[in-house]
């Protein structure tokens, strides 16, 4: 049995704050009382006092009580909720209306987990001091408004990080990656069924796999509108059509690559690519794989290059160690050059905002904006204890016409900003290894919401809106463990599916790529 003390004084709750916490249905003002667990085996019991015409809420538990280190986050239907796996020790809760928007917070309750242990049938979460991940609970109102559904698995190999491409039609999607062995899989979105595939260059036949760390294929663009694909193994790039996987070039490179993309127009189509030094860029005619440009870069690059296509420059932009950021054109030159002044900790991102545009990279300061026109340093979020990490991404999310960047820290923790003030939307707790996103309404609220996956969890999906875990795919980390996987950085894609949208990624046993239907349900008009 697991006992539970909530502590609240009527000076704890201002009169500006329309939520009441409640034990046992009855307020807590200057009293003490004890939440029992409901029944065995259930954990503890948490209510609040209701809003009129307020039916979704906000939850947070978290160990401190300035939220800095939160365990649970979540939106909720009704006025009580009920969690299944807290370790012992003292807990934070508080909660806030949902409607249209997040309403205020109230004051935080207490909750003292002071019971000696959980039932045979419910496992512990974990008791050291790293941050836990979120625990597991029960809407005691109402079902989830999510519901995952079919699905499909494909037996490739370990694929971290899959590409959608049109590469039959541009009215469907297919998915293309390279696995742990080498080998380049072409499949079927809706299905997982294989198009074609094609071992590593260099492979025989009944020669056995060496594993190595896959480059994403680039996409390029063909006449037809459909997408070919570049593919890597070691010093030799190979151009395939994408609806049938022949080749249509090779060509050896002066190094071997660590990325690579395309920078297309009506006119020509160059080949980017990074060398595994970090420090060589070649540039490739995308036509048939002749050397364009070859560059020797100063310093080491973060991450690899990435595009930009801003007021008639079109080139690709490089973050180095040291701060440094460049634009350079499609012939590798550079056309202007600035810094962030603190060492670069992300590749850069560039946004459109009401300043005009805007160049985002994560610092070891925090994340610096910079002027897309002449790369003048602009402001810097600063984030505690805490340096971004991982892959810069935007979006609509409340497809206001004004984007949103999301960003990963290296201690686990995904933050929501507004592009063109840098001011912090929500921030929550993701998996811990998650290092890019996908976007997708997967509730159907009409707010686009943020999905990752990592080695430990299949699928997170975390509220567009507020941050809120929508959803969750995980298994115990102890059964993952015993499956070797790749440490190359790990993706998810979200693909359009009837009423819902199929998320694909490398499956956690690390043996093939795995697809999940997320279906929407109707939400309560109070949500929309």
């Amino acid at each position: 049995m697991i006992a539970a003390t909530i502590l609240l004084t009527a000076a704890k709750i201002p009169a500006r704050t329309p939520l009441r916490l409640l034990a046992k249905s009855a307020l807590l003002s200057q009293s003490q009382a004890t939440l029992q667990t409901p029944n065995a085996g259930t954990g503890i019991l948490l209510r609040w006092g209701a809003r009129p015409g307020v039916s979704r809420y906000r939850l947070q538990l978290a160990r401190d009580a300035a939220f800095t280190d939160i365990v649970f986050d979540l939106v909720v239907n009704g006025n009580a909720y009920q969690l299944t796996e807290l370790t012992p020790g003292r807990y934070f809760w508080r909660i806030a209306a949902l409607t249209t928007k997040l309403g205020e917070f109230s004051s935080p309750a207490i909750v003292e987990v002071t019971a000696g242990g959980y039932p045979s049938n419910v496992p512990p979460s974990r008791s050291d001091n790293r941050r836990a991940g979120p625990t597991t609970g029960k809407n005691l109102s109402s079902e989830s408004s999510i519901v995952a559904g079919n699905g499909w698995r494909a037996a490739v190999g370990d694929i971290p990080r899959p590409t959608l491409a049109h590469l039959r039609s541009r009215g469907s999607f297919d998915i293309v990656g390279v696995n742990t062995e080498g080998v380049t899989f072409a499949l079927e979105a809706a299905t997982g069924i294989a198009l074609w595939s094609l071992r590593p260059l260099a492979q025989k036949l009944n020669a056995p796999p060496i594993m190595v760390t896959p480059i994403a294929p680039v996409l390029i663009q063909s006449r037809n509108g459909l997408d070919n694909l570049i593919v890597f193994s070691g010093s030799t790039a190979v151009a395939l059509e994408g609806s049938t996987g022949h080749e249509l070039w090779r060509a050896a490179l002066p190094a071997p690559a660590a990325s690579g993309l395309a920078l297309s127009d009506n006119r020509s189509a160059e080949i980017f690519i990074l060398d595994n030094s970090l420090r060589g860029l070649f540039v490739l005619n995308a036509n048939n794989g002749s050397l364009v440009a070859k560059t020797q870069l100063a310093l080491r690059v973060v991450g690899g290059p990435v595009l930009f296509d801003y007021q008639g420059t079109r080139g690709v932009m490089l973050a180095y160690e040291d701060g440094r950021v460049e634009i350079r054109d499609k012939m590798g030159a550079v056309v202007r050059s600035g810094d962030a002044a603190s060492p670069n900790t992300t590749p850069p991102l560039f946004v459109s905002g009401s300043r005009g545009g805007l160049i985002l990279v994560g610092t070891r300061s925090g994340l610096t904006a910079l002027s897309a026109d002449d790369l003048r340093a602009l402001g810097r979020v600063t984030l505690k204890d805490t340096v971004p990490h991982g892959i810069l991404a935007s979006a609509d999310l409340d497809m206001d016409g004004n984007a949103e960047v999301i960003m990963f820290t290296n201690q686990g923790r995904v933050v929501a900003l507004n592009a063109s003030d840098g001011k912090i939307l929500w921030q929550a707790n993701g998996p811990d290894d998650a290092e890019s996103v996908a976007f997708a309404d997967v509730n159907g609220d009409r707010i686009v919401d943020v999905v990752m996956t990592g080695r430990q969890a299949f699928a997170f999906a975390l509220s567009g809106r507020d941050g809120s875990v929508l959803w969750k795919q995980e298994e115990q980390p102890a059964v993952v463990a015993n499956h070797a996987a790749s440490l190359a950085p790990r993706s998810i894609v979200a693909v359009p599916s009837g009423s819902g949208v199929l998320l694909v990624a490398s499956d956690l046993f690390h043996t093939g790529l795995r697809a999940i239907e997320i279906r929407k349900a109707t939400l309560p008009q109070s949500s929309h």
